[in-house]
Parts: C-alpha cells; structure tokens; sequence
C-alpha cells in the first residue's frame, strides 16, 4: 500500500471535508452562525464612527440614546452568534471525530492479519485516539472557527476599503509580509509535528507492552531495561518537540511584529491625516479599531496555518490504516451448515515473500474424524489451523469445504461453523457469562449453563465468588490458565459448530485442571469434524488419524497404532515426550 506521507495538503484536506460533508444540517447552522458573527463583528466601530463624528465632537446629544442602543445591540448580536457558532462548531465537531474513530475501529478490526505484522498495539491506539483528536481539534473547530475569522477579515477589510482608501493601503501592507512568513516556516513545522505523531505513538506502544507484560518483566528482572526503552522514546520525543517549539518560537514572534506594524502605522497617518483635516476623528478613530480587530482575526487564521501541519500529519497517519488493502474479504456463498470435510489441495503458504512455512500440503479430513497434526515446534502444525480458519488464504492451492474453496465462502458463515480454542485464551472484560455469550449472543443465558452442564464446566464456575456473574478481570488475569480454557471450550461449544480446532489447547494448562480440560476437550469433539494442534502428544490416543508435519511438508500420516507401530518420526516424538507406548 502506498503511504500517505508526502501527500499534498490540498488532497488530505479535500478528501477530509468531503467526508465531513456527510453532516449537513449542523454544518448549515455553523455556516449561518459563522455569517452572523462576521456581520456582528464590523458593526460596533462604524458605529463608534458615526457617534464620534455627529454627536460627541458636534455635541448633539438629543437622540445619542439612539446610536447607543444599536452600539448595545450590535454586542448583544456579537455575543449571540459566537455562542451559537461556538456549540454547533462542537456539535458537529464531535459528529465528524464519532464517524472518524467508528470507521478506524472498524478497518483494524475486518484487516486482515498482515495488517498487524508491522503495527504495535500502541501505535493504532494513538492514531484512533490520539491523531483523530488532532484532527477535530484543528480541520474541524480551527477550521471553522478561521472561516468565521476569514469571513470578518473580509468583511473588515470591504468596510475599510469604503471608509478610506489610503488607510486601508497602508494598513495591508504587512500582509504580505505575514504571508511569506507563514509560507517559509509551514512546511518545515510540518514535518517536525509529523516526527511528534510517531514519537508519541512509539511512546503508547511502550507502555503498552509494559502493561501487558508486567509478569514476563518481572519475572525476568527486566524493569531497568524497560524504564531504558521508556526513557528513550521519552528523550526522542521531547527533541521532536523542542524542534516544533523552535520553530513555533521564531515564527510567532515575527507574526506579532508585522501584525502590530499595521495597527502602529494606522495611529500615525491616520493622526496626521485627521490633523490636516483629511479625513474625520470618527474615521480614524474606526480605523483603529478595525486595525485591532484586523489583527485578531489574521492572527487566527495564520494560527491555524501553524496548527495546520499538526493536524496534516496525524491525517496522514489516518489514511494510512483507512487505505491499507489488508482486509478481509466477506462476501461470498452464505452457508447456513457444513458436512464438516476438508481437503487442502497442494498447499502453499508463506507469511514472508520467499519462506514458505507450508510446501504442498495434500490432506483429506473426513466428515467428524479426529485428527492431530503434530510436529517440532515451527513446523507448520499452527498455520495449518490458521488456513482452516481462513486468517490467511494460501499463496498457492485451495483449502477445500465439503469440495469448495474457501475463498468462494462467505468468511462470516464460515467462521460462524467453526468453533476455534487457541493456546492462549482472551477474556474481554466482564463476567464469565458475557464472555460465553460472546460466541453466540442469540443464544440465553439457560443455554449457556445447559452447555457448561454437558462439558462438565459447570461446578467449576459454580464454585467462583458470583459464580456466572464473577468478573474474568483485565485479559481473564482473575482465573488461571486452566480455568480460562475451559471458559473457552464453553465458549465453542455454544456456537454449536460443524468443525473444531483445539490448537495446543492443554499445552499451558496447568496439571490441576489438565484432567478436566482434557474431558471437556472430548465432550465438544464428539460428532464434529475436529483438528487436533498437539504439543502434548498424550491427546493424540483419541485421534482417528495422526498427521506429522516437519519443515512445512507431511513426512507421516495414519492412525496411532499405526504410526507407533511403523516407529518412524512420530513413534521418536510420542517416546522422548510420553515414553514406550
């Protein structure tokens, strides 16, 4: 996929407001907000003017209480408009940011899995939360916000224009300056903010992993290598900073020095025209106030120029993830069952252009067969499970349903047929009913205990604190591992598959609960199409079929008793783990 990066801003900027466009009412009401506050704003000087020039100076103060109210009016409207403006700015502010982190979640969670390979968790964290936030903050409340101020400086400048000419010469003549300021340092402030984005980005990632493994850095006594890692990324991210800060400091100071060189200039011809009597006190008097709020409203929108650049690089961090191509595919022929066969047709795969971790597997799973694929530890036995369930699709071959290719089902049906039990089990937050519902959430909360009941999964969680409704706590760090897997073979069982996959489901259970895993493990096996991954090569006595894999290719293939009795590669692995047989 081609990055996002060095795209030019016009492009990001176009694409981003077309999509914000969605929202068109609230955006009409900010766009009318925005008018009025325009209006509001160029109204109090000339009244200032007309006060100055025919009632102050000439001293008629018979109907002053006039001019006043409409001055009272004019705030009034002022403060009006901008409240109106500022909420619905917000509204559709949260609007656009709600559309924005809805459709990244979404992309991270239908990617496929070389989506993942070269993205850290903390790093997707941050561009959901953190670079989406930069964005509302600048393309949608700084953006709105300068086009009201785009709409006064137009405004203040149409009204100068008709008030005096000459005035409104002179005080423009630092715009220029102003802009070729902005043009020089926009493009440098860019990239040091897109430098911030990653840094803080690395920086979630860091902690991130820090927080997921804390007992693995414990255990290894690796604090002080990890406070390193932080402090580095800490140091790295603050010299990206300081670089932003650099540049912010050189550029703002010299925006103030031109924006202020217009007010001063204002005051001194301006005096000396009034003086000479070529233009009113009145006049001059507006002008100055227009040259005050001239300020204002150019300041802002050259502000957003520096913020700009922020917001550009966190876009471009957005559409990164948005433009990926790793996603999966979920159309295709809907299955309601499946007769539970599977054939891989001289497979390949590779996760890695030119490593094939799979070299032309052929292999025929009858319909509610048992069969174990065993193998050395990076033989290829897991990415067998990871074919089946359609994580990858292979780079050469077909994985084959009851005769048809995979790649023409629909991946949600099929997956929905499949009850899948990894090594290590994930519990989200909640209670253990909420976890087993999640595999099937038509299903009741009768049917959940009916399912524990059959897998003998039921006392077990009877005997915890609140029972079903106990908390599995942050990722299940409240039950053991054993505990965790027998949540998750309840959680397959619910889903009332056509095919099972245990992959090296007793492998990290601890010898407490081995027994009682193991007798769920059969229970859910029975009558459906079930592949066995074994570490643990006691399990594979119950298999109809065993299947050793070594260096990507099948070397051995047939029953137990078969294999032990051949005493080849099988009958070396059963003995050096198990013993004689």
């Amino acid at each position: 996929m081609e990055s996002n990066t060095g795209k030019s801003s016009l492009s990001l900027l176009r694409r981003f407001i077309g999509e914000a466009l969605s929202h068109r009412r609230t955006l009409a009401v900010v766009v009318f907000s925005i008018f009025g506050s325009a209006l509001a704003t160029l109204a109090p000087p000339y009244i200032l003017s007309v006060a100055i020039d025919k009632y102050i100076l000439p001293g008629n103060y018979g109907r002053f209480w006039v001019i006043a109210l409409l001055y009272l009016l004019s705030l009034v409207a002022g403060w009006f408009f901008a409240t109106l403006q500022t909420f619905y700015i917000e509204v559709f502010g949260q609007k656009v940011l709600r559309d924005l982190r809805a459709r990244l979640h979404e992309k991270v969670l239908r990617s496929s899995l070389d989506f993942f390979k070269d993205k850290s968790t903390g790093d997707l964290v941050s561009r959901i939360v953190n670079d989406t936030g930069i964005v509302n903050d600048v393309l949608v409340s700084g953006l709105l916000g300068s086009l009201g101020s785009l709409l006064s400086l137009i405004g203040i400048i149409t009204a100068m224009f008709l008030l005096d000419v000459r005035l409104t010469l002179v005080t423009l003549a630092s715009v220029p300056l102003m802009v070729l300021v902005a043009y020089y340092f926009g493009g440098k402030m860019r990239k040091a903010y897109r430098e911030t984005r990653q840094k803080i980005a690395k920086i979630s990632s860091v902690v991130e992993e820090s927080v997921a493994g804390i007992e693995t850095i414990r255990a290894f006594g690796r604090e002080r290598d990890v406070e390193g890692e932080f402090s580095k990324v800490s140091r790295e991210t603050i010299k990206a900073y300081l670089r932003v800060a650099v540049y912010m400091g050189l550029f703002w100071p010299l925006m103030n020095i031109t924006s202020l060189l217009s007010v001063i200039i204002v005051i001194a011809y301006g005096g000396y025209l009034a003086y000479q009597g070529a233009v009113s006190v009145g006049v001059v008097v507006a002008f100055i106030q227009y040259a005050q709020r001239f300020r204002g409203p150019i300041n802002e929108v050259i502000g957003l120029y520096d913020s700009l650049q922020s917001a550009l690089a966190a876009l471009e961090r957005i559409y990164e993830v948005l433009d990926d191509e790793n996603v999966e595919d979920y159309e295709g022929i809907h299955v309601e069952k499946l007769n539970g066969e599977i054939e891989f047709d001289d497979v390949w795969f590779e996760y890695e252009r030119g490593r094939p971790v799979l070299k032309g597997i052929n292999l025929k799973i009858d319909r509610a067969s048992k069969v174990a694929v065993v193998g050395r530890t990076g033989a290829g036995k897991t990415t067998v499970a990871n074919l089946i369930m359609r994580f990858y699709d292979p780079t050469k071959g077909r994985v084959l349903y009851d005769g048809v290719d995979g790649r023409e089902i629909s991946l949600k049906s099929l997956r929905r047929r499949i009850g899948y039990v990894p090594q290590e089990t994930y519990l989200f937050p909640g209670t253990i009913m909420e976890n087993i519902l999640m595999a099937n959430p038509e299903a009741s909360e009768e049917d959940v205990i009916r399912v524990c009941k059959e897998l003998g999964v039921h006392e077990f969680i009877m005997r915890l604190p609140r029972g079903y409704e106990t908390s599995a706590g942050e990722a299940g760090k409240l039950l053991s591992v054993g505990e965790r897997q027998l949540i998750s073979l309840a959680r397959a069982m619910l889903k009332d598959p056509d095919i099972v996959i245990l992959d090296e489901a007793l492998s990290s259970v601890d010898p407490k609960t081995e027994r009682q895993v193991q007798d769920a493990m059969l229970k859910l096996m029975e009558g459906r199409t079930s592949i066995i991954i074994a570490h643990r090569l006691g399990i594979t006595r119950f298999a109809d079929k065993i299947v050793v894999v070594e260096d990507g290719r099948i070397i051995e293939e047939g029953s137990p008793e078969e294999l032990l009795k051949k005493k080849g590669h099988f009958y070396r692995l059963y003995t050096s783990q198990i013993g004689e047989a």
